[in-house]
Order: C-alpha cells, then structure tokens, then sequence
C-alpha cells in the first residue's frame, strides 16, 4: 500500500497469473470467474486492494472546496458553476454526484461478499480482508447518505431476473446499518499494520468514519428534536478514537507541525488515506500553483475564506483593520500554511499578483493576468498552499506523493468538542478546540490565544475552528449544511482583490470585488437523486422541492 496501488494491482495481478500455470492451461487468458479469483488468496487480495482507488480524493475536480465559500474553481463552467449558482436540478449535477461510481463501488463490494466464502485461506488474513470491505462499503454508502440522505441499501448482487426495483431505505436506517457495518469492521481490522501493508483500513479507520457519521446525524439538520442520545453517541464514538491503544501507548496523536502533516504518508495524526508515488501520482502541484509556474491557479481562494482566519492576537480581521491596507497582513500561522498571497514567498521567488497601474504587461507582475500565461491566473489573486510540495520546483514533470487524508486526529478532537459542547459539557470542549490551536500556534504562545469564552459564542468559536482546521479538505461543503446555515453562507457573494502596483513608487493598493454572485435554495440541502435512476427505478423518491 506505500506504491500506487494501480501498479500494485497490476504487478500482483501478473505474479498471480504467472504463478498458476494449470489454471491458464483451462481458462481464457482475458478473464476470470468469481471461482477463479476468489479460490486464489492473491486475486481476492488484488480484487481487494482494486476497491481502494473507488474513493474519491480531493485532488482533482470534485474538491468540494469548489463548491463551498471556501474557493472558486478556476475554469467554473459546468459542475461547479451548477452548485455556486443554484442550478443543481436532476437533470444536471455534474461530477460532484457520487452516486453512479459509488453504487458502481458498492457492485463490486457485494461482489466479493457474495464469493468470499470460496477462500480457503488463514481466518485471520480471510477476516482482515472482510474488515477491509466491510469498512469501505461503508465508507461509499456513508458518502452517499451525506450527499442524499436516505439511499436504498443495497447488501448482494442482482442477477438478471431479481426485482431492481426498491425503494430509498430512510436516512436514520441508513446510519444505523453503516454504524453496524462500522462495528464489525472494526472488531475485523487490526489496529496497526506492518510497514508493508502501511496505508489499509484500520480498526481506528472504521472507528472514525463511525465518529463523523454519527456526529452529521446528531447535528441539527437531522436531529431536529436535539435528541441527547445521538449527542452522546457521537461523543463516545470521537473518544473511541482519541483513547485508542497499541500495546500500552496511544495510537493517534496531534503533528507537531501543521503545514508539514499534509505532505508525508507517516504522521502520527493520519488515521486513513490515500497514498500516492512519483510515478503514478496525482498533479495537485501543477494544477494549483500560480501561472508564473505554468500552473493552472485551479483553487483560487476565496477573499471570504483570507477573512475566516483570525489575526495574530485572536481578532477576527476588518477592511478598516487591513495592516497598510493589505488584506491578508499579521494573520494567524495556519493562513500561511494554507494561502498564497502576493508578495509571498513560494517555490523560491516572491509571488506576483499585481498588475501594472498603467495596465504595461511588463510591468505586471508574473502571476498575474498579464503573466507569463494570462489564461490561467488566479481569478481571485489568492492560490492554495495547502497539500502543496514546495520543494518540487517543476511540479509539471513531477508527479505528487503527498496522501490525501480522509481522517485525521484533529477532525476527531472537533467532532469530540462539539458533541461535548451540545451535552452541556463546555469545559471539556474548550480543552480539545485548545488543543488544536495550542498546535497551530507553533510553539509561539503570543499568537492565537485559547478561547475561553462560553454559551453561544462558544459554538460559534467551535464551528469557526472546524473552517480553519479542517480548510479545503471537503468539511465546509457537509458542515454548512448539517448545521442549517448554507442558506446562508451559500447564498454570500464570492469575492476577489484586485491588487495595482503605482509604476512610479511601486506602492500596490487593494481592492475587494465581487467575482461570482452565488445562489442556494432550500432543496439544495441534499443533492437530488439523478432523474435517470428514478426513470430506472419508480419505487424511487425524489428529495425535497426538486422537480418530479
């Protein structure tokens, strides 16, 4: 699991193959039966490991970053622009819909529990291989319900003449199946791995997917009664994690350096991920850095987003506070893990947003609109840092291994501050929001100080921390709406600065403009199920307020 796991598929696929002379003697060298591959304990395990690159990262196009009020999608036609401008119908919801490649997941999945039983394998390595599946199948549905709600459970394969036809199962029926499977994942799966197989679900995987579907259904949106009792479900499941153990030590703990945590496979913080290689990598670091690198500035971030970070002291910024006028200035560490501004320092040069006064190309800086390729700056003159490889200097020959992280500690210690606070517990949730921001300070005690407020304000504090901690790593898209405010953040403009450097004294000045009106409407709260499956399937129920 350390090398990509398509080559890795494809070499034990090969071995495989080539280690089964009398099985080629009698069958088709261009397929294999369910008998063939789960009679073979390394065909299961390629089959296995095939279902890992079924999830989806956030890498590519379907960030959700794209579609939060966290960044603007620098070429927003098409999917992104459907969700920022309420166009979401289901008809058209573009590649943010994970239904087909997850139902498609979920296929292969009860493909492998329908045939698992024709191993004849060691127990453990044969339970291992359950736990794995089990998990992500869980993972896939537990995606789908965040997205739909209620989905129809579907637990074995079809044949061609079984009833297709079945309805959605409701979203509490949902959670409790993906909590069951979760619980059975995780009395399956080992706690740790050996350093071979580094990268695979683990009993601490299962456990926090537990957490965070449990949390998102104790939240507002679909605890409408402030049920106590999923409260307390969703704060024992994050407290699960934390007190997590390996022979006598724990097994998950906060990395000392924020911006360091996002770039390597071996943090102690990292519970799952996807893992990726320099030769069959992802191009995160091409495709986001500024044009001056021949980037493409796909996440442009968001004025909004440069204004949810506090200043230094623990104030929250104000236009008529902007250091100089300049509107990103004495920020707390973790913006400049995360954002490329202006005048910064990345990739070893200084960062070029600005343009010439008298609009002279040459003299414009080289990230900007009048860079060195125009077509492709940032529209908001922010770019993202975070995940980013700043020592690979030519991201476009270069592949990416920096993992793309599904769990982490520091999302665990939010779900378990948030469960804490809404069961009354507020000593508690302050400790564990402290203890994030006691590591973003980086050992600098006079910057963003412990927050010792109380009540409401102390929720606010805690929904605002999950937006900075958790920046750009699909939170945001799921948080707004679980809380019921994407009404109205969703419907606030997406803005930009524009940044115009004198000729004479090269004195830049700052403007804040509006990039992109956005618009969110109620139904928008799920995604409608894609009009071509209730075409397939009539039992099926279209979310609310979406056309028939």
């Amino acid at each position: 699991m350390n090398k990509n796991i398509v080559k890795y598929i494809g070499v034990l696929l090969l071995s495989s193959m080539m280690s089964c002379a009398d099985f080629l003697d009698v069958k088709p060298l261009d397929s294999f039966t369910g008998d063939a591959v789960f009679s073979d304990l390394k065909l299961t395990q390629t089959y296995v490991n095939k279902r890992y690159t079924e999830l989806r990262d956030g890498f590519g196009n379907f960030g959700l970053r794209y579609i939060s009020d966290e960044a603007y999608h620098n070429f927003n036609s098409g999917n992104p622009y459907l969700y920022n401008r309420g166009e979401v119908t289901p008809d058209q919801m573009g590649d943010h819909s994970t239904w087909n490649a997850y139902y498609e997941a979920i296929k292969n999945c009860n493909i492998f529990f329908d045939n698992i039983d024709l191993l004849k394998a060691d127990q453990q390595k044969k339970d291992q291989l359950i736990g794995e599946v089990t998990f992500l199948r869980a993972f896939f549905y537990a995606d789908l319900i965040a997205r739909f709600g209620g989905v129809p459970l579907v637990v074995k394969t079809f044949n061609l003449d079984d009833d297709m036809k079945i309805p959605r199962n409701t979203y509490q029926q949902c959670v409790e199946f993906v909590v069951s499977e979760l619980d059975k994942a995780a009395s399956l799966l080992p706690v740790v791995y050996s350093s071979a197989e580094h990268g695979r679900a683990t009993k601490g995987a299962a456990l926090a997917l537990k957490s965070r579907v449990l949390l998102y259904a104790a939240s507002p949106y679909w605890n409408t009664s402030n049920d106590q009792s999923k409260w307390k479900a969703a704060a024992d499941a994050a407290k699960a994690v934390i007190d997590l153990q390996h022979n006598g030590a724990t097994v998950y703990r906060l990395h000392s350096d924020y911006k360091e945590l996002f770039l390597g496979n071996t943090s102690p913080e990292i519970i799952f991920m996807k893992q990726f290689n320099t030769e069959f990598g992802h191009s995160f670091d091409w495709t986001d850095s500024p044009n001056g690198f021949t980037g493409w500035s796909r996440t442009c971030v968001l004025q909004d987003m440069v204004d949810a970070y506090e200043m230094a002291d623990g104030s929250m910024p104000k236009s008529q506070d902007y250091v100089d006028g300049v509107p990103w200035l004495n920020r707390e560490p973790r913006f400049y893990a995360s954002v490329v501004c202006d005048g910064q320092q990345f990739r070893g040069r200084e960062i070029e947003f600005y343009i010439s006064s008298s609009g002279n190309r040459a003299l414009s800086g080289m990230d900007s609109e009048f860079g060195i390729d125009d077509w492709n700056f940032s529209k908001t003159h922010y770019t993202i840092r975070k995940f980013m490889n700043e020592s690979r200097r030519n991201p476009w020959n270069d592949k990416g291994d920096q993992p793309w992280i599904y769990f982490r500690l520091g999302e665990i210690y939010l779900n378990y501050a948030e469960a804490m606070y809404q069961l009354g517990d507020e000593t508690t949730a302050r400790s564990y929001i402290n203890k994030i921001r006691e590591r973003a300070r980086g050992g600098n005690n006079a910057v963003l100080p412990d927050i010792t407020v109380s009540g409401n304000t102390l929720h606010e504090k805690i929904q605002h921390e999950r937006r900075i901690e958790l920046a750009f790593e699909d939170h945001r898209f799921f948080d707004v709406r679980r809380w019921k405010i994407a009404e109205i953040t969703e419907n606030k403009p997406a803005r930009k600065v524009s940044i115009i450097r004198d000729d004479n004294t090269n004195k830049k000045t700052y403007k804040i403009e509006v990039l992109q009106e956005r618009k969110f409407f109620k139904q928008h709260y799920l995604l409608p199920i894609p009009r071509s499956e209730i075409q397939r399937n009539i039992l099926l129920e279209q979310n609310p307020d979406y056309q028939k």
